[in-house]
């Protein structure tokens, strides 16, 4: 045997057997026999294989036409030698199903499939053998995009959502002319459940016929940006401007204007209920040398979003001061208790010439009954006071009286009767005890006399003892006495 092996020959043999061997283990079949069969020798015993749903391949000039009606899968027999079978098993990926119409124009067609990349040994069966395709020439159609909202009443209170926005706004649809007359709208999807502000969100687009149903047909963009803007509960309100300090002497103020006069605020509505004005900051007067023009902001009140705009211009226009006066002008006197009165003292009608400083404009506006002047003597007394003068009127005209003292006496009226009656028993008292004190004056009256009576008698009799001295002396010495 070693003898063999050293032969070239023999060795040159054995591969040849071998190789034989490993052909024949390879390209056995692999599909159970029938009973009573004998076992299968490649190259020699034919073999069935079934192929389902291979896919058909349909060739066509597809920037004119639609494929619109065609079968995508057919059924494929094999039958041939098994090692064609087998080859063809191995070489499945060069196979192919396919329909040409790559010379056919739009319309219906029935045509035989064909087959390729099979090994030439076996026979192929495609069932169904002949089908009915169509072709419809390609259009292209731009339509625009209907944007829904999804959810909409799970908004809080007051949120109200504005016009939604695609952005592109159209969409281009490239399909068979019979598929696009059945597009009845197009339309991209958008959930605003739990949004409380304005959002941007990405939307795939899809097309419905007029029954609602979704037709199959790819879009150019397949998804749209679909921006929703959503507002909070708002509201108008005007704006307030307050002024502090004085101007310069000799300018007053000719008008101020704001511009908006009224801003939009953005809240919870129980927030918004609240407010009706937005004071913007003080206009310091000190500050102002003539016609200005400012930028102030609007400030934001506790519990709002947003203020829209957040400034406003306010341009002030001023001129040379001018004075006019209301002469015999009422004080009103304020929170008086009931059956107190008053007086001015000093004053008896109670009136004051009011003096009123502005522009002429202004002034030439203005009547008596734009004005008021009074003083409050809320918690004084009975007696006199000095209360401050209030005097108000429009906002652009200056009151140089104003906050200056003015003297008022307030009684209470009813401590003032009941005075009137004690006086009045008083007087009746008196009346009653004149009789009594008539009869002592009379008495008192009698002695009077008796001792004046008694009184020229002494002056007689010392008259008589003293000696006579001149008149003039006499008279010296009742001066001096005197």
């Amino acid at each position: 045997m070693d003898r063999l092996f050293s032969k070239g020959w023999f060795i040159k043999l054995a591969s040849i057997v071998i190789a034989i061997m490993l052909f024949l283990m390879v390209n056995m079949d692999t599909q159970p026999q029938q009973a009573g069969a004998g076992l299968p020798i490649p190259g020699v015993t034919d073999g069935e294989r079934v192929l389902e749903e291979v896919p058909l391949n349909v060739y066509y000039d597809d920037e004119q036409y639609v494929l619109t009606d065609a079968p995508e899968t057919v059924q494929v027999v094999l039958r041939g030698p098994n090692s064609a079978l087998t080859l063809g098993q191995a070489t499945q990926g060069q196979q192919e199903i396919y329909i040409d119409l790559e010379n056919e124009e739009a319309g219906t067609h029935f045509e035989r499939i064909q087959h390729r990349g099979f090994p030439p040994d076996l026979r192929v069966s495609i069932v169904p053998l002949t089908v009915q395709v169509s072709l419809q020439e390609r259009q292209t159609a731009s339509y625009p995009v209907d944007i829904q909202i999804l959810n909409e009443e799970e908004l809080a209170e007051g949120y109200t959502i504005g016009e939604p926005e695609a952005s592109p706004g159209t969409i281009d649809v490239t399909a068979a002319s019979g598929m696009l007359e059945q597009v009845a709208q197009v339309r991209a999807a958008v959930d605003v459940s739990g949004r409380s502000e304005s959002f941007t969100d990405t939307a795939s687009v899809v097309l419905y016929d007029e029954s609602g149903n979704e037709l199959g047909i790819n879009t150019d963009p397949p998804a749209v940006d679909v921006t929703v803007p959503i507002t909070s509960p708002n509201k108008s309100v005007p704006l307030r401007l307050s002024r502090n300090g004085e101007l310069a002497d000799g300018l007053a103020i000719d008008s101020v204007s704001l511009d908006p006069e009224e801003v939009t605020i953005y809240g919870p509505v129980d927030v918004l209920n609240d407010i009706s004005v937005i004071d913007l900051d003080e206009l310091d007067l000190e500050e102002l040398e003539g016609d200005t023009t400012l930028t102030v902001p609007v400030p934001v009140p506790d519990g709002v979003e947003r203020v829209e705009p957040g400034e406003v211009t306010v341009e002030i226009d001023t001129t040379a001061e001018q004075e006019r006066e209301f002469s015999s002008f009422s004080i009103d006197v304020e929170s008086l208790p009931d059956d107190w009165t008053f007086h001015f003292p000093g004053n008896e009608d109670g009136t004051f010439t009011l003096r009123a400083l502005g522009s002429t404009e202004q002034l030439d506006r203005i009547s008596r009954d734009d004005l008021e002047a009074s003083v409050d003597v809320d918690g004084l007394e009975e007696g006199t006071h000095m209360v401050p003068l209030a005097i108000g009127g429009p906002q652009n005209v200056r009151f140089p009286q104003n906050g200056s003292d003015v003297e008022i006496t307030i009684e209470d009226e009813s401590s003032s009767e009941a005075a009137n009656d004690a006086s009045e028993e008083t007087t009746t008292s008196e009346e009653a005890d004149e009789p009594q004190e008539n009869a002592n004056n009379e008495a008192a009256d009698e002695n009077v006399e008796v001792n004046a009576q008694e009184s020229e008698e002494e002056e007689t009799t010392t008259d008589e003892n003293e000696p006579d001295e001149p008149a003039d002396d006499n008279s010296t010495i009742n001066e001096d006495e005197e």
